[in-house]
């Protein structure tokens, strides 16, 4: 519990406490002090913000997969596979006005124990994950597209699963991903020449 995250938690329920506690003595202060710390707090959320974004990796925010996206294109990207930017830039080229899904593919990881408030969440323990997509936002917000950041860990049928549910048109992923996911059935799949590799277009009207 020893650690940054913890004693961060600490502060926080300090500072409710004490906005509390000044409340019920004088309200016009305990408004002064609830604003000031509400300023501080979005300041530091703001230069954190940017700090990752100069670094090209801004932080994203997932959705959920709730239905059909038609004419999606679905972006593929796997844990620690070295093609993951051309699919980003290949599925980005091919948008076209329609809306691009990027899902990560992360690595399960061994579940342990919440602790005492905390809620798990494998995405925000997956730091590859985090780098990954902010790299996808980085080039999607400049070509100022449709997006959506989805995602999964590596299980059977996890990606197959999204595909049924969203319907995407075009299914991006490196050339030596297409073979892995045998539950996707396209009509056709095009090849797309890279300067690092190739890229699969997995096509299907649905």
């Amino acid at each position: 519990w020893y650690t940054v995250d913890f004693w961060l938690g600490v502060l926080t329920t300090a500072l409710v406490l004490i906005a509390w506690l000044t409340n019920l003595i004088d309200k016009p202060l305990a408004t002064l002090f609830g604003g000031g710390v509400t300023i501080v707090g979005m300041g530091v959320a703001y230069a954190n913000h940017r700090y990752h974004t100069q670094r090209g990796r801004p932080s994203v925010s997932l959705s959920a997969v709730e239905g059909r996206v038609p004419d999606a294109i679905l972006a593929v990207l796997t844990n620690g596979d070295p093609h993951n930017e051309d699919v980003v830039r290949s599925a980005i080229h091919n948008a076209e006005g329609k809306p691009v899904l990027f899902l990560y593919v992360g690595q399960p990881t061994a579940a342990r124990p919440a602790r005492i408030f905390e809620m798990v969440d494998p995405f925000l323990e997956d730091e590859k994950a985090k780098d990954q997509l902010g790299m996808a936002e980085a080039l999607a917000s400049k070509a100022k597209i449709s997006r959506r950041y989805l995602y999964r860990q590596n299980t059977p049928g996890a990606v197959a699963s999204v595909w049924q549910i969203i319907h995407p048109h075009d299914t991006v992923m490196a050339a030596d991903q297409a073979t892995k996911y045998e539950d996707i059935n396209p009509d056709r799949i095009r090849y797309e020449i890279t300067p690092h590799g190739q890229v699969a277009h997995m096509l299907k009207r649905w």
